[in-house]
């Protein structure tokens, strides 16, 4: 009994030490995925974390510039500090930012465009979501959003949304951009979002094309001085022209009267 009652005391002691030694919480996280026509697509994840004192705030900071921005070693320090579409990033950073809200965040180009080209006809293309890149969330069969995490997925400019967004999302306008928002607690067994971006349609006239062949031609500059000139001919000689057409519409009258 004595034996056992000091391997619980030890225990206890054990756990109290690894508590007290625990120096902040995660609060939140947030990811922000920009998709672009062009399909250079960013995502940028904040990981918001908690102080329960202001001297762990300042052994924090310390942290961060004993790991810099080697995010092997801040995923050695603390695995939640991922990014949570590798494998398909490129060019990954990783800064802290400490304030009333203190988060270390990681930015990331994807590697591939988060969304596939669907059907396309002359005036519109369809998109759909590739569901593999949240393939970190997948457990069991299932898509599982935790409670602390927002997921925010801003449209390229003048992208339309067909269909019903799966799971259900809240949607809402960042200038000319629609932003999708899962939050909180998700479980689903279908993830899709699918939209239209239409074609931009070319002018039948080429105005570029004719204002270099107007001012960068030897014909265009002829061709400009001959109407001016034109022009000048009618003004000065507005008179006898209006005078001219008048008789021309009498003699016409006249006979038709005959």
């Amino acid at each position: 009994m004595e034996k056992r009652g000091i391997l619980l005391f030890l225990a206890i002691i054990l756990l109290l030490s690894i508590v007290s030694a625990q120096t902040y919480y995660p609060a939140g996280h947030a990811i922000t995925i920009q998709l672009n026509s062009d399909g250079t697509d960013k995502v940028d994840e904040k990981y918001y974390l908690y102080f329960p004192q202001e001297s762990d705030k300042v052994d924090f900071r310390n942290k961060s510039l004993e790991l810099g921005t080697s995010l092997d070693d801040w995923k050695t320090f603390d695995p939640i500090f991922e990014a949570s579409f590798d494998p398909n990033t490129l060019n990954k950073k990783i800064s802290y930012t400490e304030g009333d809200q203190s988060f270390l965040q990681i930015s990331y180009d994807l590697s591939e465009p988060l969304m596939a080209k669907g059907k396309e006809a002359t005036m519109m293309k369809e998109y759909n979501l590739k569901v593999n890149f949240f393939n970190n969330f997948y457990q069991a069969g299932l898509w599982i959003f935790p409670e602390n995490t927002s997921i925010n997925i801003e449209l390229p400019p003048g992208a339309e949304i067909k269909d019903a967004i799966e799971p259900q999302a809240n949607t809402s306008t960042n200038g000319s951009r629609k932003v999708i928002t899962w939050q909180g607690y998700k479980q689903t067994n279908k993830i899709s979002l699918n939209y239209i971006l239409w074609k931009k349609i070319d002018p039948v006239v080429d105005l570029n094309g004719i204002n270099n062949f107007l001012f960068k031609t030897q014909e265009g500059i002829i061709l400009i001085i001959v109407t001016i000139g034109i022009f000048l001919v009618i003004i000065i000689k507005r008179k006898k022209i209006s005078s001219a057409i008048e008789n021309f519409v009498e003699m016409n009258s006249i006979i038709k009267e005959e």
